[in-house]
């Protein structure tokens, strides 16, 4: 059975460097798929459905930072693959920054944003699997095991602040006994935030069966009732 390919999908191309632009439709191309390079101004993210309707978009790839080179767009392309996410346009976010952003800009919008690829390993092969993934993901609700979303219980480490936010640093046995996660406080619903404190347990729903820390997205939080602190007291006291 052949490989799958995009097959005639037209891809939009959010990229503020043109040459990467070029570069991202030939690849588009070579996996069958018509590229669409958005050029400069980008619509903007409340006429981003408009624009997809207009060109017959199908899927999207988004460089994460767009305005390096002039004011090609006034967001982040994460916020542009959320909001193409949420319209049923599945997107794939293209960065070399994944670790330095994945606690301010990248954790907000990471359950909306199917895939994540380095841009200095960006090639054929990665960037057509992660395109069928987010389309299948968007599509027809089909996860990867590491996009799975599972209860899981995380212990509040410390909550300090860079730049402008303020960032929540939790410990996820579950995940990783040994690694620090952090993400905005702003993730956490306003009315819970309080709990957020050293110590604290909370609750949320993450994708525990992601490898790497950049790829874990955070959602649906809640405070432990006491079976829960009964079972995180057992969870956490194993060797």
């Amino acid at each position: 059975m052949p490989a799958p390919t995009l097959a005639n999908r037209r891809v939009a191309i959010f990229e503020d460097d043109q040459r990467n632009r070029e570069r991202l439709s030939g690849l588009v191309k070579l996996c069958g798929g018509v590229g669409v390079p958005v050029n400069p101004p980008a619509p903007s993210l409340n006429r981003l459905m408009a624009y997809y309707t207009d060109q017959r978009i199908n899927l999207v790839i988004c460089d994460h930072h767009l305005s390096q080179r002039g004011d090609y767009a006034p967001y982040f392309g994460a916020q542009a693959v959320a909001e193409s996410y949420r319209h049923g346009i599945g997107g794939i976010l293209v960065t070399a920054y994944e670790r330095d952003d994945a606690e301010l800009s990248l954790r907000l919008y990471r359950r909306q944003i199917p895939a994540l690829i380095r841009s200095p390993g960006l090639d054929r092969a990665n960037l057509q699997t992660a395109l069928l993934q987010a389309e299948a993901e968007v599509q027809k609700h089909q996860l990867t095991r590491e996009r799975v979303p599972h209860r899981t219980i995380m212990t509040v480490l410390r909550v300090y602040e860079r730049n402008t936010s303020k960032i929540v640093k939790v410990m996820m046995s579950q995940w990783d006994s040994e690694q620090e996660v952090g993400f905005p406080l702003d993730l956490i619903p306003s009315k819970l935030r309080i709990a957020a404190k050293p110590g604290n347990l909370l609750i949320a729903q993450v994708n525990i069966d992601a490898a790497r820390q950049e790829d874990l997205f955070f959602d649906e939080f809640e405070l432990p009732n006491p079976d829960a602190l009964k079972r995180a007291k057992s969870i956490l006291s194993r060797p």
